[in-house]
């Protein structure tokens, strides 16, 4: 196994599937496809692999064809250590099949088989849209299926366009069935984003994860990287580095939805990430809201998931209309801040605007943010912090008569190995999650009891099911008291406990 290089942050697991499918020995040409939006790092992580196995990395640009073979000929004599001019393909068939044929007769460092990696590969296939049925007869020929054993070759196809790059082994793809790794390539995670910018308090680190969330290529993009350790001074911070019009990241969510080639229409695209920014979280209401039939958006709703700026999260224990959601915390600053004050900001007004809009950071982002904190740790840490074990975990609204309404449950999680949306499916976990001021207490302890009983009495078996409570401000003494004589039966995480800390 490569060792991962030292300025590479955290992505243990990626670049540990990167190396084995760039170390693996198995003979023939072999294809791997990576994306993920920009500024996740794909291109810092496939060059520092290039350089620890000998590979040739070559990034791409929005150039003619004839101008990017040209470009990738001289990208493959210096890689050879030939004059610039050695190599004069005519066309990426000839390109390609050259590279391979050369590359294929070297062998990289420490051993490892020949690594091509072509960077923004959707900048190449908008210009010669034929190139994946080229690499596909490159594969045909070269690879672990061709008549006579074939030296090991690896090649690399990233970009940045998801809707581009996730099509590429998809159903009657020219590619379906020749990749032998698909890596997404996504924001880091809550935790891994506080070490990144390098945050010592914790709740500093929540309020600044739910505005920025975690690319880590928006460290580069402000004036200012090192985030104050106070929250009271979050605000002037922000004010400099986010809600400035002079800085990159003010414009940052109009750049990263239209650069998708497949998102023509920006006024749908953008109105309808305003309205599920806003909260609207039903295709129904979203419709609405829109004046528009709730058919007539269906697809714009599946293309803004598969491209990653919204989730759909479906009630995990009934068959409803899923929850949609905004992915990016930077789209949602966008269309909650930015656009609505977008002449007080561009006035230079940034600090009045971020005093004004608080109410609405707390109710719209916040809120649903810690929500997504906890259910993340519920599903990557709380095996391991708090010894449980659950399996397929997300949101669910349980029937109450008594109340006649539903009660909407943050965290609800199955036992490991049950199906959600099937009759009777255990309960394992069932929290709760308050970004507020006013500290949880035996009242919201209460509520999920009665939440236990009804699940219970609709026929699932939730007699175990672990009661959890999350708060970013801790817990009235009275529910301590109880989780102390409760033990394992009830779970209370603050901040420090979701970060590790505790």
């Amino acid at each position: 196994m490569l060792d991962k290089p030292v300025d590479v942050f955290d992505r243990e697991v990626e670049w540990g599937d990167l190396a084995e499918f760039a170390r693996s020995a198995r003979g023939g040409l072999r294809i791997a496809v990576v994306y993920g939006r920009r500024r996740q790092g794909k291109s810092y992580l496939l060059r520092r692999l290039a350089e620890s196995t000998g590979g040739l990395y070559h990034l791409a640009t929005e150039q003619t064809e004839t101008i990017a073979v040209r470009r990738f000929s001289r990208s493959l004599a210096t890689w050879a250590g030939l004059p610039e001019g050695a190599l004069g393909f005519d066309d990426w068939e000839q390109a390609l099949a050259g590279a391979v044929q050369m590359m294929a007769r070297t062998s990289g460092a420490h051993g490892s088989p020949p690594l091509l990696i072509l960077d923004e590969f959707p900048y190449l296939s908008r210009e010669t849209p034929g190139l994946p049925s080229l690499l596909q007869g490159l594969y045909d020929e070269f690879g672990p299926g061709a008549s006579s054993r074939q030296p090991p070759m690896r090649i690399v196809l990233c970009g940045s366009a998801i809707s581009v790059m996730s099509d590429l082994l998809a159903g009657t793809k020219a590619l379906r069935g020749r990749g032998a790794l698909e890596l997404r390539v996504k924001p880091f995670g809550f935790r891994e984003a506080r070490a990144y910018w390098g945050i010592g308090n914790t709740r500093t680190a929540f309020l600044h994860n739910a505005l920025i969330g975690g690319t880590p290529g928006y460290r580069e993009l402000v004036p200012q990287p090192q985030v104050p350790e106070h929250t009271d001074d979050l605000g002037e911070w922000l004010a400099h580095n986010v809600l400035r019009p002079a800085v990159p990241l003010f414009t940052e969510a109009d750049r990263v939805v239209h650069e998708d080639p497949k998102l023509r229409d920006t006024a749908i695209y953008g109105s309808l990430m305003a309205a599920i920014a806003a909260g609207e979280s039903s295709p129904a209401k979203i419709a609405g809201l829109l004046g528009r039939q709730t058919s007539s958006l269906t697809h714009q709703l599946r293309m803004l998931e598969s491209t990653g700026f919204v989730r759909h999260e479906q009630d995990l224990l009934l068959q409803r209309r899923p929850v949609i959601t905004v992915a990016d915390p930077v789209i949602r600053l966008h269309h909650l801040v930015i656009e609505p004050y977008l002449a007080d900001l561009e006035a230079g007004e940034a600090e009045q605007v971020w005093h004004e809009v608080r109410h609405t950071v707390a109710s719209k982002i916040l809120g649903p943010h810690f929500e997504a904190m906890a259910t993340e740790w519920i599903t990557r840490f709380a095996r391991a912090d708090a010894d449980l074990r659950v399996g397929p975990t997300g949101q669910t609204t349980v029937p109450c008569r008594e109340h006649r309404t539903g009660h909407e449950v943050d965290i609800v999680s199955l036992r490991r190995g049950a199906r959600p949306r099937t009759a009777g499916a255990p309960i394992a976990f069932l929290g709760e999650a308050k970004a507020r001021d006013r500290r949880p207490g035996l009242a919201e302890l209460a509520r999920l009891e009665h939440i236990r009983d009804l699940l219970t009495a609709s026929g699932h078996d939730a007699s175990e099911a672990v009661l959890g409570l999350f708060s970013t401000t801790g817990f009235t003494e009275d529910l301590v008291a109880e989780s102390a004589r409760r033990g394992d039966g009830l779970l209370l995480a603050g901040l420090d406990r979701l970060y590790g800390l505790a």
